[in-house]
C-alpha cells in the first residue's frame, strides 16, 4: 500500500520514517514527497575511456562497485555558480551520478519501504533520474544515489540544493522485515558510497 501525503507526515511525526531535512509542506504531492538534488556529482572519467583502442571490460559477477568507482570515477565539472551542466546524451554520452540532499531512514521494524521516482515535468524534457534502481529497502539509512541521463535536446543545468530532482513514494510491507540489509551503500553520503576519486 502506498502512503498518502498525510500518512507520510504521520510516519515522520511518529519516527517510523526519517527524511532529513524534514520536507516543507510544498514538497508533498498526494502520494509522494519531492526531494532535492544534493551537492555531490561524479562522472565516469572520459579521459580514461577516450583512449583510442582502449577496451575496458567489466565482469559484473566479480566487480565491487567501490573499487570500480575509485578506479574510474571523478568529480563532475562545476560551473562558476557551482552548478553542473549535463549535455544531451547524443552530444556527450555521460551518466551523471548525483545524490539527494535528503537522507532517508526506513526503520526495519516500521514495515516501510520506498521508491525513488523521477518527476514527470523532468521526464518530459528527456531527463532520466535513475536507471532501473528505484527500490529503497526496509532498514536503509542514507542519501540516495541518482543515475542521471539526459536523453532530451537541452543542455540541463543542475543547481545543488535548489533543484527538485525526484520524489519518494513510501510503501508499507505486509510485515516488518526480519532479514539483514546487506549493502555497501548503507549510510552513504556520496554517489560512490564512500570516498571517490577526485578530479585532477
Amino acid at each position: 500500500m502506498v502512503l498518502c501525503d498525510e500518512s507520510i507526515k504521520k510516519a515522520l511525526a511518529s519516527g517510523r520514517l526519517e527524511i532529513d531535512p524534514v520536507p516543507a509542506d510544498d514538497q508533498y504531492k498526494t502520494s509522494s514527497v519531492d526531494i532535492f538534488l544534493g551537492n555531490e556529482f561524479r562522472i565516469w572519467d572520459p579521459v580514461k575511456f577516450g583512449v583510442r583502442g582502449l577496451h575496458v571490460e567489466l565482469n559484473l559477477a566479480e566487480q565491487l562497485f567501490q573499487h570500480t568507482a575509485n578506479a574510474y570515477a571523478i568529480d563532475a565539472r562545476r560551473e562558476t555558480d557551482n552548478s553542473v551542466i549535463l549535455s544531451p546524451f547524443s552530444k556527450n554520452p555521460l551518466v551523471l551520478l548525483g545524490v539527494t540532499r535528503e537522507r532517508i531512514h526506513l526503520r526495519k521494524d516500521a514495515a516501510l519501504a520506498a521508491r525513488v521516482e523521477g518527476r514527470s515535468s523532468l521526464a518530459r524534457v528527456g531527463l532520466i533520474v535513475h536507471l532501473t534502481a528505484p527500490t529503497i529497502h526496509a532498514g536503509f539509512n542514507g542519501k540516495i544515489t541518482l543515475e542521471i541521463v539526459n536523453l532530451g535536446p537541452f543542455y540541463v543545468k543542475f543547481i545543488p540544493n535548489e533543484t527538485r530532482i525526484c520524489q519518494f513514494i513510501i510503501e508499507t510491507l505486509d510485515a516488518p522485515a526480519t532479514g539483514q540489509l546487506d549493502t555497501a551503500f548503507q549510510g552513504q553520503t556520496t554517489p560512490m558510497g564512500g570516498s571517490p576519486a577526485k578530479a585532477v
